[in-house]
């Protein structure tokens, strides 16, 4: 199975699938039975400042995740090192999906051998999404080995993390980490004894009144022990499962309550063609001038069929997916059907 985006063309294996942030246009290969991200690595992707410039490292890197939702901040240079061959073929491809070849790259190898492939003392800023727990004999019987890898500490730990990120950080440089809140003084303990001074500490909640479940932390090479800054608590979710306005402004962008649109057009040569847009004037106008896509540039004039809308991108997303899975006839019924209603 293949992909199109952007004139790029990207072989999906079996099982897996194509997401994305929605507050960016990144997108990321994942195989659920492998390795997906979840929120922890969008949070963590947000949680520091970036450097503008310089190099950014992202340890544990999985299929890339944290580093490619970065580079949408930054014009830093960012390299991901993954142990997994798997993770890091699909961190690969999810460069190439992006076209960020100039400026993300992938390193397959452990991060205990980083310093051979960045420059000691040069690092401007290391992103980590650890495992985070310690391994049990229930764990590897549970566990597939991506998985087992991915979350308990077979290869890896926080001394190996830490002792690495010494090395390679410059003076000053920022290590920035998602992690469990049970480990909180392990973390601290272990950042102190390889000098790196916390700094930048959120506790993240699954909802209100519950326990915290994640924490991000900042520290710096170098730098004081007195001064660490408690940020306010992060809830991801309302009663009623819905993300919080803090966690959808970060996935869906700040203008992500606007008007969105999911439209039909009809082509020149009576095909149908669906999508969605925040402005659709605009977005027809464009698709006119042959600049809306590349299937409907050989097949115009278009004409608007038909629109919906919506409060949100994502919504629109949503009903533009679902409608494509219909056949041409179920698509003119529903047309048909709902055209005096919007």
């Amino acid at each position: 199975m293949c992909y199109n985006y952007i004139m790029i063309t990207v072989n999906l294996k079996d099982g897996e699938r194509i997401d994305q942030l929605f507050s960016s246009d990144v997108k990321i290969i994942q195989d659920k039975s492998v390795f997906s991200y979840s929120v922890d690595s969008v949070l963590l992707s947000r949680f520091p400042r970036l450097p503008q410039k310089g190099l950014i490292v992202d340890l544990c890197s999985g299929n890339g995740a944290v580093g490619l939702f970065s580079a949408t901040k930054t014009s830093a240079e960012i390299r991901l090192v993954e142990l997994q061959e798997r993770l890091a073929d699909m961190g690969q491809r999810s460069i190439a999906l992006n076209q960020l070849q100039d400026q993300v790259s992938m390193i397959n190898d452990d991060l205990k051998n980083l310093l051979s492939h960045v420059p000691r003392s040069q690092v401007d800023l290391i992103l980590c999404n650890p495992p985070y727990f310690k391994v049990t004999e229930t764990s590897k019987k549970n566990l597939s080995e991506a998985y087992l890898l991915a979350r308990h500490e077979v290869t890896t730990n926080l001394e190996d993390i830490f002792e690495v990120s010494r090395h390679a950080l410059k003076s000053n440089g920022r290590l920035a980490m998602v992690h469990r809140p049970d480990r909180f003084l392990e973390i601290i303990a272990t950042m102190k004894k390889y000098k790196l001074a916390p700094k930048r500490l959120q506790f993240v909640y699954p909802k209100f009144g519950k326990d915290a479940n994640m924490l991000l932390i900042e520290a710096i090479k170098d730098g004081s022990f007195d001064g660490l800054k408690v940020l306010p608590p992060l809830i991801v979710h309302r009663e009623n499962g819905d993300y919080t306005d803090e966690i959808f402004e970060i996935y869906f962008g700040k203008n992500a309550k606007q008007k969105a649109y999911m439209y039909v057009l009809e082509c020149a040569d009576g095909s149908l063609y669906t999508g969605y847009t925040t402005d659709l004037e605009k977005r027809l106008s464009a698709h006119n001038a042959g600049k809306g896509a590349k299937y409907t540039k050989s097949r115009r004039p278009v004409r608007l069929l038909y629109s919906e809308t919506f409060n949100n991108k994502n919504a629109a997303m949503s009903a533009e997916s679902f409608f494509k899975r219909k056949t041409r006839k179920q698509k003119l019924a529903y047309i048909q059907e709902n055209s005096s209603t919007d």
